[in-house]
């Protein structure tokens, strides 16, 4: 048994199902192994979330071409693309925000580009924030609909009295397509936009 057999099976069951099925004597099982065994390789559910969500995010690619708004784009497209394929990463930074090297490396990463693009250390925080909230928000979101609950948003969306909400029932079909990767790209180039502005407005 393998450091990396513990974690990979151990990534595989909290992106399928969740943190909270993931346990000792669940993981223990599905390897094949005693309990006892398996606190040989890791010590406690923490370290082993704390593992897995670095092993996931080592899969991130940083854009190392183009300006600063391009690799920015490129960045939090391919963090998306991530926390689709590992949800484990949306759930467990849910409970406690990552800290861990591999997402120091790319919020260092995005800082960088937000500074190239003018903005000071305050302004550059409340980007990458806006930036993170917006890609972990949209990837939640899109999770969702491949749950039951979509069936039901869809329903309640769908039969919307024009009478009573006039404006969801104007936009009914745009609203069934939302969580889209075109969504994504366009909200995501808004932000951008405006972090660009605000770079502008503070270089006159």
């Amino acid at each position: 048994m393998t450091a990396d057999a513990v974690e990979e099976a151990a990534l595989r069951i909290a992106d399928a199902e969740g943190l909270e099925a993931l346990s000792m004597r669940r993981l223990a099982g599905e390897l094949g192994i005693g309990v006892m065994t398996l606190y040989g390789h890791v010590r406690t559910k923490d370290e082993l979330i704390e593992r897995i969500t670095e092993r996931a995010i080592a899969e991130l690619t940083i854009p190392q071409k183009g300006s600063w708004d391009v690799r920015l784009e490129g960045l939090f497209t391919n963090l998306r693309a991530l926390l689709l394929a590992h949800p484990a990463v949306l759930y467990a930074d849910a409970a406690r925000p990552l800290s861990g090297p591999g997402a120091l490396r790319s919020a260092d990463a995005a800082l960088g580009m937000l500074a190239e693009a003018g903005l000071d250390g305050s302004q550059a925080v409340t980007g990458m924030s806006t930036l993170i909230a917006y890609t972990f928000g949209s990837a939640m979101f899109r999770l969702h609909q491949t749950v039951d609950g979509s069936a039901e948003y869809a329903t309640h969306v769908r039969g919307a009295d024009p009478g009573a909400l006039p404006n969801v029932a104007a936009v009914r079909s745009h609203l069934l397509d939302r969580g889209s990767e075109t969504e994504f790209a366009v909200g995501l180039r808004l932000i951008l936009d405006g972090l660009a502005r605000q770079a502008e407005r503070g270089t006159t």
